[in-house]
């Protein structure tokens, strides 16, 4: 059998990420006798999500000429579902999409109602949809007329070889730790989903405080990030901001981390996410602050967790800093049993193999 996985959006986002896990964990769960391909998209997302456009056509092509047996796509987005939905028709090949969050509601007014209505009208033609969030079962249904028959739960995993609990940097360390300074750190895509604007403002609770005990790390890059920058410049935050890093090295920066936070604002959208970055953080063993807004409230026994309130999670910050009480430990196991990509790979495979 042949397998292609392909992202909506471009190769900088939290999306190509995802579509990436989900082909590794089908090709090692595959032992070598399913080929699975990924069909990269655009390297970068454009203004007013030109870049969906663009790749319709791109998409078509490899699309309608590729051979695989199955094609599974990452977000419902017309520049991989149109194509797909033709190659059902063309050729009989079976089809999935993954819906992992609400896109619409980062959004507000023409923008928000644009982006759902490209949505709705596809997912309702693939012969499985799946999901991560106990919340979208309710929603996939109701919003894109899906049949809760052809929906499968696919957790958002950890590729427990790339965030290895036993990886050491000590030399990344010293290019931002002096004089046993502790890390603080924050990963990931910054973007509109991004809520790094309250974690700035709680750091600088923490700052006052703390005082240069610590170095605040902020990994990975993305549209806002010069939004970022000057909002910790005009509040006083000693923010250490790294731009893009690839996500073969992300995981170099967690593991120098002595702290990992972790925090959703309290919205509608936030409440059908599941975030990556906490797995990924608690994974390697990691101290991990957060809020308690939707998906990070089931992890409330392994992550130090608050209201989502700025001052509440300053609070936590300075108080986990001080001491922990070791669910850390408690974490790492969880993820390992539960939330390996490569265990959460066979399950999927499986459910492949039974369209066939």
């Amino acid at each position: 059998m042949k397998i292609a996985v392909l992202s909506s959006l471009a190769q900088e986002t939290g999306c190509w990420l995802r579509t990436q896990y989900i082909a590794n964990s089908l090709r090692n769960a595959g032992r070598g006798d399913v080929e699975v391909e990924t069909i990269k998209p655009l390297k970068k997302n454009m203004p007013f999500m030109l870049d969906m456009v663009l790749s319709i056509p791109i998409n078509f092509t490899k699309v309608l000429f590729n051979k695989s047996d199955v094609f599974v796509a990452v977000k419902p987005f017309p520049n991989v579902t149109i194509p797909l939905v033709a190659k059902k028709i063309i050729d009989n090949k079976k089809i999935i999409v993954d819906i992992d969050d609400l896109d619409s509601g980062y959004r507000k007014g023409l923008l928000s109602q644009v982006n759902s209505f490209f949505q709705k009208p596809f997912p309702r033609y693939f012969d499985v949809v799946t999901y991560h969030n106990a919340l979208l079962y309710d929603y996939i249904p109701e919003e894109f007329m899906v049949n809760k028959e052809n929906m499968y739960k696919l957790d958002q995993g950890v590729d427990l070889k790339i965030f290895d609990y036993k990886l050491k940097d000590n030399n990344l360390r010293k290019k931002f730790a002096k004089n046993n300074q502790k890390i603080i750190m924050f990963m990931g895509h910054l973007n509109i989903a991004s809520d790094l604007d309250d974690i700035i403002r709680a750091m600088k609770i923490v700052q006052e405080r703390l005082g240069d005990k610590f170095v605040f790390l902020i990994a990975g890059g993305g549209p806002d990030e010069e939004n970022f920058r000057k909002l910790a410049e005009e509040l006083g935050v000693r923010a250490v901001f790294t731009g893009y890093i690839d996500k073969k090295e992300i995981a170099k920066y967690v593991a120098i981390a002595d702290l990992c936070l972790v925090y959703y604002k309290d919205k509608n959208v936030n409440y059908y996410r599941c975030s990556m970055k906490l797995r990924e953080c608690m994974a390697m063993g990691k101290k991990v602050v957060s809020d308690d807004i939707g998906d990070l409230k089931q992890f409330n026994k392994y992550s130090y967790q608050t209201k989502s309130d700025v001052n509440e999670f300053a609070e936590k910050i300075i108080k986990v800093m001080r001491k922990g009480d070791g669910r850390e430990t408690k974490a790492r196991k969880f993820i390992e049993k539960n939330l390996d990509w490569n265990k959460l790979g066979e399950k999927f495979l499986k459910k492949i193999s039974s369209l066939n």
